[in-house]
């Protein structure tokens, strides 16, 4: 018994060893490099549009441009990593110093903050011998990885989950047509799908992070602006072919003083400091504020996408709300901690229509604002996105909400020929309090930024509006694919400017109200898809 148990064993062995390792693990697939992005040569000129004080009229340029827009891709199977690089270039030195080695090695754009216009601080200017300092962007740096799932981090789990951590997209994190989360952020965002008809996102946003030490110190030294942050979950859901829906929750926190795209920097009289976002605002010191003095804001939105045929209707709706804290003068005329609360709405709905090689396109928006003489310190009625890069950025005028109503007709030619032309009123929600002004001197300080919202000028200012009518815009432009994956694109803007865009401003003292003056550009482009 004991000599046929050996032999049989023996046996087995020797036809384990002949068989195939069909148990054995797979050998990993092969890592793979792919490199995808955009190159654009651009040439703009244009008049009244870049200071945002259509009160006055002398700033006007024309330049020229390129952009490099790369994202490298480094893949094994379904795990990989993106690196996004950008770089804007003008033409020429479009500063006073020189924008390039020797002279300007810091990677400032054009020597100094503001030196370099239309292509934004971030560019750099190709002057003679075209050596430029330091100039990269990274817009994009993350990983991507199944976290649920067959094969995956925690394979017990059965449904698929993507996470994606770093610097990357919003996408379509939070909504199908742009109104909350655009651009780009870091953290993390969990992408699970259920069914081919129910997925869900779920991101954690940081948007400023709070190192050890950085708030050991009194509220006047710390580099520290506290933890700010938000949450954003969002499901996708399609109940029949044609119809997708997006609602989505999010929370935003913020410690002190927080990013400019994050929260409105709106002046209001009653504030320390004058305005919403500075340091005064929020508890004094420079640069960080006081992290005790805190803001907690709630929003919810749906997204729907309706496709019958050739007819189309995108509708989104929005409501926010909150409380803050800003340090400002109480009403027994004391200075210190305000509790304010916000509520605000946003509503705007696209509906489209395809004819052949026609599609006209019809739009509405709108979302509310404060009157001149609300206390912002208490009580906030206009829309704060978390983040909207330049995708929308006509959400509200200043403190007074925006309703717009806008025309769009698109004609096919050929399938690589396509004319359009738009017109799109606009008024603010509330009536526009035209004895404020722009920041006073426009200089190469504030260039950059322009006029991002309207100041006190005198005792009249913020008491009551005027005017709702901001103007109307009046665009039009063709894109010819001429050639494969490069395309010329052609578009020009005007501007008629309404009376809610005058402004005030100090000459010798004495309060001076600027009519309105109109603005237009025009843009060239050839870009290169790859």
């Amino acid at each position: 018994m004991r000599r046929w148990l050996v032999t049989a064993v023996f046996a087995f062995v020797i036809l384990a060893m002949l068989a195939p390792p069909v148990l054995a693990q797979a050998p990993p697939p092969a890592p793979k490099v792919t490199i995808t992005g955009t190159f654009d040569q651009v040439t703009t000129a244009g008049r009244n549009f870049y200071d945002g004080n259509f009160a006055r009229d002398n700033d006007r340029e024309w330049y020229a441009r390129t952009r490099f827009r790369p994202d490298f891709e480094f893949a094994v199977g379904r795990t990989k990593a993106v690196l996004g690089i950008e770089l804007d270039l003008n033409y020429g030195q479009t500063g006073s110093n020189d924008g390039g080695f020797p002279g300007n090695s810091a990677g400032t754009a054009c020597g100094f903050v503001g030196g370099c216009k239309g292509a934004g601080s971030a560019g750099g200017g190709l002057d003679l011998n075209t050596d430029v300092a330091g100039l990269f962007e990274i817009k994009w740096i993350y990983t991507e990885f199944d976290l649920t799932g067959k094969d995956s981090l925690l394979p017990f789990i059965p449904f698929l989950t993507v996470a994606r951590a770093g610097g990357q997209p919003f996408a379509t994190i939070a909504n199908y047509k742009v109104y909350y989360a655009n651009g780009d952020f870091a953290g993390l965002d969990l992408y699970s799908t259920f069914t081919p008809d129910i997925k869900n996102h779920l991101a954690f946003v940081i948007v400023e992070d709070q190192l050890a030490g950085g708030n050991r110190s009194t509220a006047t030294t710390r580099t520290s602006r506290g933890e700010d942050y938000a949450f954003i979950i969002s499901p996708e859901l399609t109940p029949f072919k044609g119809l997708d829906l997006k609602p989505m929750f999010s929370w935003f926190h913020a410690d002190g003083l927080t990013a400019g795209a994050a929260r409105r920097n709106a002046s209001n009289p009653r504030t320390i400091g004058g305005s919403m976002n500075v340091a005064a605002a929020v508890g004094g010191g420079a640069p960080a504020g006081d992290s005790a003095d805190h803001e907690d804001r709630y929003t919810v939105g749906l997204d729907a996408r309706l496709r019958i045929g050739p007819f189309g209707l995108d509708p989104t709706v929005s409501y926010q709300w909150g409380n803050y804290d800003t340090q400002a003068t109480r009403t027994n005329g004391t200075v210190g901690k305000v509790h304010g609360e916000a509520a605000a709405w946003l509503l705007d709905v696209i509906a489209s229509y395809q004819l052949g090689p026609l599609l006209i396109e019809a739009r509405g928006a709108y979302s509310t604002g404060n009157k001149a003489r609300d206390n912002l310190s208490r009580s906030k009625r206009y829309y704060e996105p978390l983040d909207l890069d330049t995708g929308y950025t006509n959400i509200g005028y200043d403190r007074y909400g925006r309703m717009q109503a806008a025309l769009r007709v698109t004609y096919s030619i050929t399938p690589a020929l396509s004319v359009y032309g738009v017109v799109a009123p606009t008024w603010s929600a509330e009536k526009v309090d035209t004895d404020t002004g722009c920041p006073q001197p426009l200089n190469v300080a504030n260039s950059a930024t322009g006029c991002p919202a309207r100041v006190v000028v005198s005792d009249k200012s913020f008491v009551t509006g005027d005017s709702r009518y901001i103007g109307t815009e009046i665009n039009g432009g063709f894109t010819w694919r001429f050639a494969a994956n490069t395309a010329f694109d052609l578009a020009g803007y005007y501007l008629a400017a309404g009376p809610a865009l005058k402004t005030s401003e100090l000459l010798n003292g004495t309060p001076v109200k600027r009519d309105q003056h109109d603005g237009y550009y025009a843009s060239a482009r050839v870009r290169l898809s790859f």
